[in-house]
């Protein structure tokens, strides 16, 4: 969220130099002669930071905002706003179209314009081109035009948003989508806004349009409210569509205490909106367009898949004839039926929880698929581009699983996005019209496509395309609106396979039979007792910052790197939340040193070496939201060479500039959300659970965090957060894809009871076996659409009961956390080296 400006100082300066101008924004640093202050200015110039237009050096300016004292560079004027004090009278217009940069017009076209358009010259031309019709050549009055629209006209929008309250950086978006139309659509239209900017408040724009005269009852407001109110409530649960009733409470709910007669103006406005093509209705539902549309395609595309068969002979008797288990491994039989059902199906979904062998069965699936395309070459006489057409093509939702993907296979896998050629605000290049190349696809971390995603991804495979999607249906589902992988498990037409047995963490791992435990429901009897590779402390909110900074004291001493260690917390806020505990791993991970550069954005001081996170896709730069990397680089505005603050950030060998602009993209990584965690696994979690967040707390959540620790657990918080998240399942999704799959219109079903999983000491065979990926998901810096919860709020569903099972020797009190005691409990005499398996081997 962009920080407000006051606007207590003024100053009135000529432009001496642009320092900085950020390349993806309007945002610049200035150099300024001073002409004119209300704060006792003393030097000739000052340093104004803010949103500009292009501005030119020479020109006076009227800048209105506060000055601020920086902590490394001192003094500094923060804009809000700014004026171009071009002058108006007829000398001043005149010497402004003649001063060179207008192609074409000399000091007498200037007089000529102005004598004929007067002192509100830049305001016809700007409302109505055609007025210098007959004054100046076609040519030169058009690029007098663009001229003015690319400067004037953005300035003006700067200064029209900032009176309607319109951020700076909005209005920038709003120019580059909109040109010259953005001022009249704000002036007259401002509830278009709704249905074209993503993640911008319905009450944002109604106060926008307040200004321009909007009455609360008025149609296009109450069209506007209801279409937000049922798009928020779809992101904010993950539906693709309300029940009439959803629709009209959540309607009713944004905009129900404004109007005299709410029930008829929202049957209005839903009908409205059905007619004009920004909802669907169907089966007692609304959808928004978009999902609905996404939902078709999805559906159409899978039956097209169905519809006709790959070249490659993939029957059983030719898999047979090439089939191979690369690198020794050893398949049990339900791992050979998904190898054999993947390759002979056009679409296989193959799910499992971490160590039942999914990585086992995609490295067999992609080895026997290149010997099928090898053997059949060979056998019908192809060339090399056809071996090209039919090559191995593997994706993840995100950058670190890609990676992660590609070491397990020895393939090269990209995200999904770079697959499809999507970049910012761009359509994908590879579409219907434009389908992807290759004879198998493989989709890791497939839980978290939301059907946005999947149905760009959809929409670009080739009909003869085999395509297999890999996930875990425990794990929580994608951020964006749908359940893509649990409607396509659930569908009759789409063959699937769920590996159960658990290979990988044997050797009395307890973390796999905790996991096995919360997906039936409850705790295991043994929660709370010391096991080698986990432990449990209780604690009460107030306490985990202590309690986690002695479990990350005592871990670095064991020889944990930060890299090898994550603290996990469901949320950001409370004393017990990722912002906090960040503090205090970094702290320890990666203390102040004398000499070490540091960079202040926000809350956040970026230290040189800090292990930080991704917290958005920019698929500009190739960079996605969880990705985490370490800074490398701290360069500071006042070092010399330097004209803008800026930090490096290693991703994995990709080195990334974060300048002032886009450092909101960043943040500290030591503690991070468990959404923000998928796909990765660490040798040590941390995992933080109290009452305070209840409302988020699920079975889902928490089994996916304790299954992102590869080799020690350490469970830190009170007993009924873990007992509450363990009994409660994340609510259903509403979605219609899986009744388009089968053709019917039947009522959504409930989440079925899990099976039971088998838990199977590992063989020897297997221990070669590579760590597998699990999915990656979840964009929390959207904060709208989660809940917003206080410490105070949150404390009131804390449970006080005496039945809380507690074990003394592990719990947790004030006087354990002042005496010193060491919270590795269970790992007293253990280093990294003792959580690894005989020679070193990866654990399956």
């Amino acid at each position: 969220m962009a920080r407000t400006v006051s606007e207590d100082n003024q100053v009135k300066g000529i432009l001496q130099n642009v320092i900085f101008a950020a390349k993806d924004s309007y945002f610049k640093i200035l150099s300024v002669q001073v002409e004119e202050d209300d704060f006792d200015w003393d030097a000739d110039e000052l340093i104004v930071t803010g949103t500009f237009a292009s501005v030119k050096p020479g020109s006076t300016y009227a800048f209105y905002g506060q000055l601020v004292t920086h902590p490394r560079y001192g003094q500094q004027f923060q804009a809000a706003r700014y004026e171009n004090q071009l002058a108006t009278d007829e000398k001043g217009l005149i010497a402004f179209f003649s001063s060179g940069d207008f192609a074409g017009i000399g000091k007498k076209t200037a007089e000529k314009i102005v004598d004929a358009l007067g002192e509100d010259a830049l305001d016809k031309i700007l409302a109505d081109p055609s007025v210098l019709t007959g004054l100046v050549k076609p040519k030169v009055a058009d690029n007098l035009v663009e001229t003015l629209q690319n400067n004037m006209g953005l300035e003006r929008l700067f200064a029209l948003g900032h009176k309607v309250g319109l951020s700076a950086d909005l209005a920038g978006k709003m120019y580059d989508r909109y040109g010259e139309e953005a001022q009249t659509i704000l002036q007259e239209d401002p509830y278009r806004l709704v249905y074209d900017v993503d993640g911008l408040p319905f009450k944002k724009v109604d106060a926008i349009a307040k200004t321009a005269g909007y009455e609360v009852d008025s149609v296009e407001r109450v069209k506007a409210g209801v279409f937000a109110a049922i798009q928020n409530a779809c992101f904010a649960h993950g539906h693709t569509y309300l029940t009439v009733e959803q629709a009209k409470s959540a309607a009713w709910s944004m905009l129900g205490n404004d109007l005299p007669d709410p029930e008829a103006a929202i049957d209005a406005a839903l009908g409205a909106l059905v007619a004009e093509g920004r909802l669907t209705y169907s089966d007692n539902s609304y959808q928004p367009k978009d999902l609905a549309l996404a939902e078709k395609t999805v559906a159409d595309k899978i039956e097209e898949l169905f519809s006709k068969r790959s070249d490659v002979a993939a029957d059983t008797m030719s898999i047979d004839d090439v089939f191979v288990v690369p690198d020794q491994l050893q398949l049990d039989d339900v791992q050979e039926e998904a190898v054999k059902k993947a390759l002979s199906s056009q679409l296989f979904v193959l799910t499992g929880g971490p160590g039942t062998g999914k990585t086992t069965v995609t490295k067999t699936l992609v080895k026997t698929w290149e010997a099928l395309v090898r053997n059949q070459r060979d056998r019908d006489g192809h060339d090399q581009e056809w071996l090209k057409e039919h090559r191995v093509r593997l994706a993840s939702p995100t950058g670190r699983a890609a990676k992660r993907m590609t070491e397990i296979t020895g393939y090269e896998a990209t995200t999904i996005h770079r697959l499809l050629g999507i970049s910012d605000g761009d359509d994908a290049e590879f579409n219907a019209d434009n389908p992807l190349s290759g004879g198998l696809l493989v989709i890791d971390e497939a839980s978290m496509l939301d059907i946005s995603l999947a149905a760009a991804l959809f929409e670009a495979i080739p009909k003869t395309m085999h395509v297999v999607l890999v996930g875990d249906a425990d794990q929580l589902p994608s951020v964006g609106p749908g359940n893509v992988l649990y409607d396509l498990i659930h569908s009759s037409k789409v063959d699937h396979v769920a590996l159960q047995r658990i290979y990988r963490q044997g050797k009395g791992s307890s973390i796999s039979t905790l996991a096995a435990s919360i997906n039936e429901g409850h705790l295991p009897g043994d929660f709370q007792d010391k096991q080698r590779d986990r432990s449990t402390f209780l604690t009460t909110a107030n306490q985990v910052p202590s309690a986690v900074g002695q479990v990350l004291t005592s871990a670095i001493k064991k020889g944990f790197t930060a890299d090898q260690v994550q603290v996990l917390a469901p949320m950001y806020k409370t004393p017990a939340g990722v912002k906090a505990l960040n503090q205090i791993a970094q702290d320890l991970f990666n203390p102040v040193k004398p000499g070490q550069k540091t960079l202040q954005y926000g809350d956040n001081v970026f230290r040189l070496g800090d292990k930080v996170l991704q917290l958005e896709n920019d698929t500009e730069r190739d960079i996605y939201n969880g990705d985490m990397g370490e800074v490398v680089a701290v360069h500071n505005q006042a070092d010399k060479g330097v004209s803008a603050d800026a930090l490096v950030v290693d991703f994995g060998g990709q080195e990334v500039w974060y300048t002032t602009k886009t450092l909101n993209q960043l943040t500290l990584a030591y503690a991070t959300t468990i959404h923000k965690a998928q796909g990765n696994e660490f040798k040590l979690v941390i995992l933080v659970l109290t009452s305070q967040f209840k409302i988020m707390l699920n079975q889902n959540l928490v089994y996916t965090a304790i299954t992102r620790a590869k080799e020690a657990l350490v469970m830190v918080g009170d007993y009924d957060a873990y007992q509450y998240a363990a009994e409660h399942e994340v609510p259903h999704r509403q979605t219609h894809l899986e009744e388009l799959l089968e053709g019917t219109a039947k009522a959504v079903a409930q989440k079925p009871t899990k099976s039971e999983p088998v838990i199977k000491q590992e063989s020897p065979a297997a221990k070669n076996e590579t760590v597998s990926t699990e999915f990656v998901q979840q964009n929390e810096k959207n904060v709208s659409h989660q809940p917003e919860i206080t410490a105070e709020t949150s404390l009131q569903n804390e449970k006080t009961g005496s039945d809380k099972k507690v074990l003394s020797e592990n719990c947790l009190t004030a006087a354990h956390l002042a005496a010193g005691i060491d919270p590795m409990v269970g790992m007293d005499n253990l280093s990294p080296a003792d959580f690894m398996p005989d020679n070193q081997q990866s654990l399956v």
